[in-house]
């Protein structure tokens, strides 16, 4: 039976691999609007799907500043013969540029009830649009709307899938764009019945928690471990002024192997320009505590952020010598729209030339194409220092 709308996501080419984690966005858009009686398709541009097996007359296309070309060529290869919708934290932003490239709507912020509401209008079902009080409200993704089981990550050599248990940030980093204003927390409840839930259905036993702060509720976490403890394995992304004595032996008891910290700089001048919260005392301190704790510590920094200098570049090499992190990712300071930088980028000395073709701040080494400069470093000198770093200790061994 034909689809009342195809959830798109599209490829990401300037990643080494675009199978790792299915796009979760859509999938609770498929699995919401099913609540509601649609008929709904999800394609994944990143692991094969084409255009020609769209099925619909409705096309909703959700994606990231990075995914903006691709995204733009969906529009232009159907422009004039489906109705385009655009979602996701790109056309949030930059609404005005979807509309230009072809989009008949764009849907911001969380897409659940601003896609029901359209849908509702374009097929004239007379729905009674519900008012959502708490994110535990919305189903748990439409997992069987794409083959799930056929990505590919692991955890210590298991199998392991995405989940999300949060949404939103309530920190205010200058280089973060979010899609809405602070953070929703789900139950701890709704949270087990989730992992449960995969388990049971799909076989999973390692998963990967992709909020961007797991660990923002301690009584929540305790609760978690408490139901969970010993039968999984978790990896997850945490703040280095939320490492606690009591935070890692929760996660230990919950069995998180490894956790992701936003570091992004080894230098307090940078940190404080760009309103992180941290100090590189405060990151320090973090991994020492993790690698008390045999939880493995993964360090991501940014290079090229406002403020950045060969200094600065000196300050995060010595940092990440002095920390010793298990694993380190090292990626370039692209300006998102919807960030206090992209915005006001006076205001942190930095100049950049949005020119419609956004470069991407992690992805395939050698083919970066940056478009920030600081007062002192120029977009060419910011990827040279990207790769210098990346070099000398990503698999090195002298973090061991």
């Amino acid at each position: 039976m034909k689809p009342d709308i195809t959830l798109i996501f599209p490829s990401s080419p300037f990643l080494l691999d675009q199978a790792v984690f299915p796009p979760l966005g859509i999938l609770y858009l498929s699995a919401f609007l099913k609540q509601y009686g649609f008929k709904v398709q999800c394609l994944d541009m990143g692991v094969g799907h084409t255009l020609d097996m769209v099925k619909s007359n409705i096309v909703g296309v959700s994606f990231s500043t990075p995914q903006r070309d691709e995204a733009f060529k969906i529009a232009n290869h159907f422009v004039g013969k489906k109705w385009l919708i655009a979602g996701g934290p790109h056309p949030t932003h930059m609404a005005d540029e979807c509309y230009e490239a072809g989009f008949q709507k764009v849907v911001k912020g969380y897409g659940e009830i601003g896609l029901l509401k359209v849908l509702n209008l374009l097929l004239s079902k007379g729905l009674e649009i519900p008012e959502i009080k708490s994110i535990d409200s919305f189903p748990f993704p439409d997992r069987n709307a794409l083959p799930v089981l056929d990505y590919h990550y692991s955890i210590d050599g298991m199998p392991a899938t995405p989940i999300m248990t949060t949404r939103g940030c309530y920190e205010k980093c200058a280089f973060c764009a979010r899609i809405e204003k602070g953070c929703e927390i789900q139950s701890a409840e709704r949270t087990i019945d989730e992992i449960n839930h995969l388990h049971e259905t799909y076989g999973f036993e390692a998963f990967m928690i992709f909020d961007d702060i797991f660990i923002a509720s301690k009584k929540r976490l305790k609760k978690i471990a408490d139901a969970l403890e010993g039968k999984f394995k978790f990896r997850c992304f945490g703040r280095a002024n939320l490492i606690t004595d009591e935070v890692c032996k929760d996660m230990v008891r919950l069995g998180v192997v490894e956790v992701g910290i936003g570091v992004e700089s080894g230098s307090d001048e940078i940190l404080k320009l760009n309103m992180k919260g941290t100090s590189r005392r405060v990151n320090l301190n973090a991994f020492k505590m993790l690698k008390e704790y045999g939880i493995r510590a993964k360090a991501f920094l940014i290079v090229g952020l406002p403020g950045e200098t060969p200094h600065t570049i000196a300050d995060t090499e010595s940092w990440v010598m002095e920390a010793k992190p298990y694993d380190v990712d090292f990626s370039v300071f692209q300006p998102l729209p919807g960030s206090a930088i992209f915005e006001e980028p006076e205001m942190f000395g930095v100049s950049f030339d949005y020119d419609g073709i956004p470069g991407w701040y992690k992805g395939t080494p050698g083919q970066y194409k940056p478009m920030a400069s600081t007062g002192a470093l120029s977009p060419e000198k910011i990827v040279f220092y990207r790769e210098l770093l990346e070099n000398k200790f990503k698999k090195s061994e002298l973090l061991r």
